[in-house]
This record gives C-alpha cells, sequence and structure tokens, in this order.
C-alpha cells in the first residue's frame, strides 16, 4: 500500500480545475490525477508517460466505489510510454485509490497491463 500527499502546487492546481461533491467529497477528476501519478510509478519510462485527453475515448473512467469516508475511486485507462527496449507500448491500467481528506491519496490496488 502507498501513500501520496499532493504538493502543494498540485493541491492548487487540483482545486482549481476540480470541484468537490455536494457532501464534500473529492469529484473523479482528483481520483484519475492521483492514478496517473501512480502508474507512472510503475513504468519503465515514466518521462515518456501520455495519458490520453478527457475528448478522447480511452480517457480514464471513474467508479465511485465509496460515498463515504474514507472515498474509494476505481479509475480505468490506458498509457502510452516506453518500454525498455525504447518502444512505445500501450498499456491498460486499473487503479484503486482512497483518500479521507483529498489531499492525502492511498494506492489501495494497481493492475497494469500491456496490450
Amino acid at each position: 500500500m502507498r501513500t501520496r500527499t499532493t504538493t502543494a502546487i498540485t493541491a492548487t492546481l487540483l482545486i482549481s480545475l476540480t470541484a468537490c461533491g455536494g457532501d464534500g467529497s473529492p469529484d473523479g477528476h482528483s481520483a484519475a490525477i492521483m492514478c496517473e501519478d501512480f502508474v507512472k510509478d510503475r513504468l519503465k519510462s515514466p518521462g515518456t508517460a501520455e495519458f490520453p485527453g478527457v475528448m478522447d475515448s480511452d480517457y480514464a473512467k471513474t467508479t465511485v466505489q465509496s460515498g463515504t469516508k474514507p472515498w474509494k475511486y476505481e479509475v480505468t485507462g490506458v498509457v502510452d510510454s516506453q518500454n525498455g527496449f525504447g518502444a512505445t507500448v500501450r498499456s491498460n491500467y486499473v487503479c484503486t485509490v482512497s483518500t479521507k481528506d483529498n489531499e492525502t491519496w492511498t494506492l489501495d490496488d494497481m493492475q497494469l497491463t500491456q496490450r
């Protein structure tokens, strides 16, 4: 289990780009952004990681797993990155993250498979 606290810059960006739900829960965009960070941690060449944009059909899909604290989200998506040989490959991921405060996120589960 890994825990990551967002930096002040990331937190500011998240606050300005995303809104909380009516009950104070974070929205799915925050979960998707944090999953991208956790996915990068598992790649051979994280600096080459490219995640499709929100208008792309392969954009990460977020499902709310828990509507109460700690809030839990499952994010599925794809990432393009270079493998150990320098070839760009596409990988699928399923990432489950949770948070109690929308600042500290915990990676609960990660599945990353190359297509």
